[in-house]
This record gives C-alpha cells, sequence and structure tokens, in this order.
C-alpha cells in the first residue's frame, strides 16, 4: 500500500482500493491513524457491501443504535446499523444523523463514555462537494507544549458530558459522568502521549477548581487549534477518512446543501496488533 504525507507534515493520503484491501492492508491503516490521527482515501465508490468488508477488518465494529430504539430505521444504511447515514437528506420522512446545515463545532464522540470506540470513519456518498470538515492533531500539539505546562497537567483527570447530544431529537440535557474521569495526557497503543482533549465537553478538571479548569482550558484551547495541528479537508464524493478519536477532533463547517449530503458514518477500534514499533 503507498501513501504520502500532506504538506502539514502529518496528515496520511492512501493510495489503495478497499474494495479490495487485505488484513495486512487494514493493519497499515490502523498503524498511520494511530500515528498520524487521520488517514485520508480518494475516489472509493463502494457499495453497502464493500464497505462492510472492509470495516469488519477493524475489530468491535459497532451500531450507533440497536433495533429496538426509534432512530434507527432513521439512521441505519445497512440491516444491522453497523453504518449510519449522517445527513438532512428525509428517508420516509426523516433525517439521518446531525443534518442541521449550521457549523457542529469542534467535538470528539461522547468523550464521557469509558467503552466508546477508537476510530471514527467517514465516507462522501453523495452531495459532498462544497462541504468542509477539519480534523486536529492532538499528539502533535501535546509534543510541542513547554515542558513546564506538561508537568503541571500530567495528572490531570477530566469530567466530560456529551453536549453534543443536541443534534440528536431525543436529547434531554447533558449528563456528566463523574465515575469515569480520563487522563488529560491520554497514552495511546503506540506508546505516544497526546491530549484526550475536548473543550467543550468538558465541564472540568477534577483537581482543579472552576476558575483553575476554566484558565487551563482557555490556554489549551488556543495551543490546539493552531495552524499546525489542524487540516481542512474540502470534500468531494467517494472521499473516505479514518480517524483516531482518542487525540483528534473534528469539526463540520456549516453547510447550505446539507439536505442532499450523505456521509456514511461507522466506528470500531483497532485490529489487534503490535502497534510499539
Amino acid at each position: 500500500m503507498n501513501y504520502k504525507i500532506h504538506s502539514n507534515g502529518w496528515t496520511v493520503f492512501a493510495d489503495v482500493d478497499l474494495k479490495t484491501c487485505t488484513q495486512d492492508d487494514v493493519n497499515t491503516i490502523a498503524r498511520l491513524v494511530a500515528t498520524n490521527v487521520i488517514v485520508v482515501f480518494k475516489n472509493q465508490f463502494l457499495t453497502i457491501e464493500e464497505e462492510l468488508r472492509f470495516l469488519k477488518m477493524f475489530k468491535n465494529l459497532t451500531p450507533l443504535y440497536d433495533k429496538d430504539n426509534e432512530l434507527f430505521q432513521d439512521y441505519a444504511v445497512d440491516p444491522d446499523g453497523l453504518i449510519c447515514r449522517v445527513t438532512a437528506e428525509l428517508r420516509n420522512g426523516k433525517p439521518g444523523m446531525a443534518g442541521d446545515k449550521d457549523t457542529f463545532d469542534w467535538h470528539v464522540d461522547s468523550p464521557q463514555v469509558s467503552n466508546r470506540n477508537d476510530m471514527l470513519y467517514l465516507r462522501g456518498a453523495k452531495g459532498t462537494v462544497g462541504s468542509r470538515t477539519s480534523w486536529n492533531n492532538n499528539l502533535l500539539a501535546y509534543e510541542d507544549l513547554d515542558d513546564t505546562i506538561k508537568s503541571a497537567i500530567e495528572n490531570l483527570h477530566c469530567i466530560y458530558g456529551n453536549i453534543k447530544a443536541l443534534w440528536a431529537p431525543d436529547f434531554d440535557g447533558v449528563k456528566y459522568n463523574y465515575d469515569w474521569t480520563p487522563r488529560l495526557v491520554h497514552k495511546n497503543n503506540t506508546g505516544e502521549y497526546g491530549l484526550y482533549f475536548d473543550p467543550d465537553q468538558l465541564k472540568k478538571f477534577a483537581e482543579l477548581s472552576n476558575q483553575e479548569s476554566d484558565n487551563l482550558k482557555e490556554i489549551l484551547s488556543y495551543h490546539i487549534f493552531n495552524d499546525k495541528y489542524v487540516y481542512h479537508h474540502d470534500w468531494e464524493d467517494g472521499d473516505l477518512i479514518i480517524a483516531d478519536q482518542w487525540n483528534g477532533l473534528h469539526k463540520r463547517w456549516a453547510f447550505d446543501n446539507m439536505h442532499i449530503r450523505v456521509m456514511h458514518r461507522a466506528t470500531m477500534d483497532y485490529p489487534e496488533q503490535n502497534y510499539e514499533l
């Protein structure tokens, strides 16, 4: 499998046909995601069956909703709901997931959930031209922090809630998780350290006061969204991106044609292999 690195020095563009890729290819892709946060593929015009074949070579491919949830029929692309549709396009009079045309600001999916999937998969199915999604790299952002700040934050834990559930029709308020408080400085499966930091869904740092938390949040937020750590993707149909959900955030920009833009979304875990090479 061939790949190249974007001019920003970290975003990977992989040259492989996912219709015919092997488990070895998937393992290489997973290593690249772990070390570079996102991998981009072009011209991936896949059938649902081809998408599922590819996705099932990862681990723990997980449906967004169970079949008994009323949203399952609205969001599911395949019979088991392993792929869901992200769109305002109506099906049986109802939209898919996250169909609002306004900006969906920097976030990661469900940061307050301990058993959340490691990876996010997005494929541009149709109507994507003119839309943009951005990703940041919290591995590089952490690496560049001043040693004084690294020392100050190394033992901090985060209290998160799912504020971004606001897009869901059954949203009934923010629920913060006080029982699972993940470390701000996250060690990934390659042995590298980065920030597990979603400022918009963070209530506070467990060890700090509200004011101290707000001050640190402001400092880190200013740092991680520096242009050096951000990649902007202008979508074309057939584009596909796989991203790490521990050391990176993403942002979907406002798009007036959201009613015709259809993305396929899935979440899964890294396949079993040695990542510390």
